[in-house]
């Protein structure tokens, strides 16, 4: 595998910066102004650090990369306005990140991982082989590239792009820690939302580090044999554990947890589907206002033959949650004349 040829900055950890910036900047304050300018300011290259001496700025060029992506693909939505970037990394993989506008704010859905290892049977993501872990910098890089990309502060991050999250989990959390930090991109812990099929010690410890960030578990069956046809590395998980470590969850960070759940035509989106779940979630303590189901109609490929239900379906499966006194959304698709719509992110 390819190797960067100059360490990538965005992959040490701000307070890790002022022991190795040190040969470069002995004060403090210095490498203060270096953060800012890096998460605060996401200047792209080191000529932007302004109040920086021309000889630090260079000794930094000599040692350290600010950007590590290659090539950046941007494709924009005639229907909606959503951005799909694809970007080419260090390696030559290719990742995809969206930009979903909506109400004058911009939330952007990134991925965590080249490729996927659980390889659910109805998203593109997962038929794209899973390669690596994106770093910590690789993470970052969607989100300060979108932001330069789009001129404004980014008012939500989604983890539900490629890859699963809790699978590179110290990467994620180290991510985190900079979103949420007031010193560095100051996003508040409210508007980021990770998303997990279920890999429950992960899902324990973020619930146990209270970072406080949203959690939406991708659920998508009401018993266990039907989740395993579409999620066959379900990992030993069982939907009872599932919901269970939601309800560790919610206890633990009082923060809103979604459950996800694919509808698939004549395959998961019956009336007695939908009495399951509503059982499940009172049998599990998740009939609660901080507890909402995301419905996701499915959106088609040509990779997969699964269809989107029936409109009467749909709203069928709603009505009877609504009923049990759950709080439950449809989803609407965003981005599906270029493929950035849920379960649509990978190789066109």
């Amino acid at each position: 595998m390819a190797k960067q040829k100059k360490q990538f900055l965005l992959d040490i950890e701000p307070k890790q910066l002022y022991s190795v910036l040190k040969p470069i900047v002995s004060e403090n304050y210095r490498t203060d102004q270096i953060i800012q300018w890096i998460y605060s300011k996401k200047v792209l290259d080191f000529e932007g650090f302004t109040n920086i001496s021309k000889d630090i700025r260079g000794n930094l060029e000599s040692s350290f990369t600010l950007r590590s992506f290659t090539n950046v693909i941007k494709d924009e939505s005639i229907l909606d306005g959503t951005v799909r970037y694809t970007f080419r990394t260090y390696d030559n993989k290719y990742i995809y990140a969206v930009c979903l506008p909506a109400d004058n704010k911009k939330t952007v859905c990134i991925s965590t991982q080249v490729g996927c290892p659980v390889s659910c049977k109805f998203c593109l993501s997962g038929k794209t082989k899973f390669v690596r872990n994106l770093s910590r910098g690789e993470i970052l890089e969607e989100i300060l590239h979108i932001e330069n990309d789009i001129k404004e502060r980014v008012s939500g991050i989604l983890f539900m792009g490629m890859g699963e999250p809790m699978l590179n989990y110290k990467n994620l959390t180290s991510v985190i820690k900079t979103l949420i930090s007031k010193k560095e991109m100051n996003i508040g812990k409210r508007h980021i939302t990770v998303s997990s099929m279920g890999i429950i010690p992960a899902i324990k410890n973020l619930a146990n580090e209270m970072y406080g960030v949203r959690f939406a578990l991708s659920l998508h069956a009401t018993d266990d044999k039907q989740r395993t046809k579409i999620i066959p590395n379900n990992f030993g998980t069982t939907i009872s554990d599932l919901l269970n470590v939601c309800k560790y969850y919610l206890k633990k960070t009082s923060s809103r947890v979604t459950i996800e759940y694919i509808l698939l035509k004549d395959f998961n989106d019956t009336s007695t589907d939908a009495h399951r779940l509503a059982r499940l979630m009172k049998t599990n303590g998740l009939v609660n206002p901080s507890v909402q189901v995301n419905l996701i109609p499915y959106n088609e490929t040509n990779s997969f033959d699964y269809k989107t239900p029936l409109q009467v379906s749909i709203l069928n499966f709603k009505k009877i949650l609504k009923l049990n006194g759950i709080t439950v959304n449809i989803r609407e698709p965003k981005g599906l004349d270029i493929g950035a719509a849920c379960g649509q992110l990978g190789k066109k």
